[in-house]
């Protein structure tokens, strides 16, 4: 893991001096919308440099508000989510309402805070210290399974490995090479019968190497694929589809 000090300053910018880092990290943490969230510029500043603050619209869409990063909050994942109208329509299609997404990739999680990239563009960290009043919880069927009483303010962390099992599809690049085990030989690009020739799911990971199986094999009989590399250190080598709406 790889890091330097990035001095993202610019005219007339209260942008602090963030951190740089270019590795993968460790995973993805997600956190409730019901209050305000503090950023910090290091892991022991006493104030934060910026608020993240999210608020609904007027039209049902979410709106991600920050004084100081504006246009430089570029998390892992942003989305608005649908506005009233388009809900409606994505629904008469037999689809859902889409809800607003906010996913930050985490490069260090302690007991105390989370390491996390809040611009992708430039790989700039900054620090979300962890609320004791927050529930943790490190898969998000921990989080749906949770009994009453709800608490409504949480983080989802979740490591790759748990974010590659639950998701949907994961896609792999043409002619991405498979392996028999991690480290072992080579073997042909499986031959697959539902037009979505690089469409697979995640049914182990082992450091850098994942093991691939049919993505409607939900009874996991069919044997698996085999092994890809995953990822690279720095970048995902596959594409990651969370859900899916059939």
């Amino acid at each position: 893991m790889t890091s330097i000090q990035a001095f993202s300053q610019g005219p007339g910018s209260p942008l602090p001096e963030l951190t740089r880092y270019d590795s993968l990290g460790t995973g993805i943490l997600q956190v409730s919308f019901e209050e305000k969230i503090p950023l910090y510029a290091s892991a022991d500043a006493t104030i934060p440099f910026d608020t993240l603050e999210i608020k609904r619209r007027a039209d049902g869409s979410t709106a991600f508000l920050t004084r100081v990063l504006k246009n430089k909050l570029l998390p892992y994942q942003l989305s608005q989510g649908d506005t009233h109208e388009s809900g409606r329509r994505h629904i008469n299609m037999g689809l859902i309402s889409f809800p607003p997404v906010l996913q930050f990739r985490v490069i260090q999680a302690t007991a105390h805070h989370f390491q996390v990239i809040i611009n992708e563009k430039e790989n700039l960290t900054c620090f979300i210290y962890i609320n004791p009043k927050y529930a943790l919880y490190k898969t998000l069927a921990q989080k749906e399974q949770t009994e009453a009483p709800y608490n409504p303010c949480w983080y989802l962390y979740e490591t790759w490995e748990h974010f590659l099992q639950r998701a949907y599809i994961v896609s792999t690049k043409p002619n991405t090479t498979f392996y028999a085990a991690p480290n072992g030989k080579t073997i042909p690009f499986p031959s697959m019968q539902d037009g979505c020739r690089e469409c697979f799911h995640v049914a182990r990971v082992k450091g850098e190497w994942a093991e691939l199986i049919d993505r409607q094999d939900y009874s996991r009989k069919k044997p698996a694929y085999g092994w890809v590399k995953w990822q690279n250190g720095k970048a995902l080598e596959v594409s990651v589809m969370e859900f899916g709406y059939e």
